[in-house]
């Protein structure tokens, strides 16, 4: 079972305001006065622009995967495989800006794993109570806590 990664309006404004910061800072040599050159054109659109790839394609491609033993949290190159066995802890969370997180909307989730090496990871499923209802079929020895 897949589920999307919510994304709510504050992550999408943090989202916007980063790609427009990266690209005035690319534009800014041209704000100079002077002329650029081609070569420099060139180095910032191939600096430039994959880091504003990359920041739309981690937002929009973030999913939660439920395998037979265990909850894949990945975002294109960041990810982690949560055994269900070693889910000890489950709660809501709001805090999308602190501590080791694949989640894009304030409303989310924290599961605590003794496999994690920050001993939890922060996400946040478009659909919670679903996925927390398929979570708990497949670790019910987990403690669910709601706030």
């Amino acid at each position: 079972m897949n589920f999307k990664s919510k994304i709510d309006l504050p992550f999408s404004i943090m989202i916007f305001l980063s790609i427009a910061v990266i690209a005035l800072a690319g534009a800014f040599p041209f704000f100079l006065g002077e002329s650029a050159s081609f070569s420099t054109i060139i180095l910032l659109l191939i600096v430039i622009i994959p880091i504003i790839f990359l920041l739309i394609l981690m937002t929009f491609n973030t999913r939660y995967i439920f395998h037979d033993d265990y909850l894949q949290a990945k975002s294109l190159f960041f990810g982690s495989k949560i055994p269900y066995r070693d889910i000890y802890k489950v709660h809501p969370t709001d805090n999308f800006i602190s501590g080791y997180r694949i989640m894009t909307s304030k409303d989310g989730l924290e599961i605590h794993s003794r496999s994690i090496g920050f001993a939890s990871v922060k996400i946040s499923p478009e659909n919670k109570d679903l996925f927390i209802e398929e979570l708990k079929k497949r670790a019910p020895h987990a403690d669910y806590q709601s706030k």
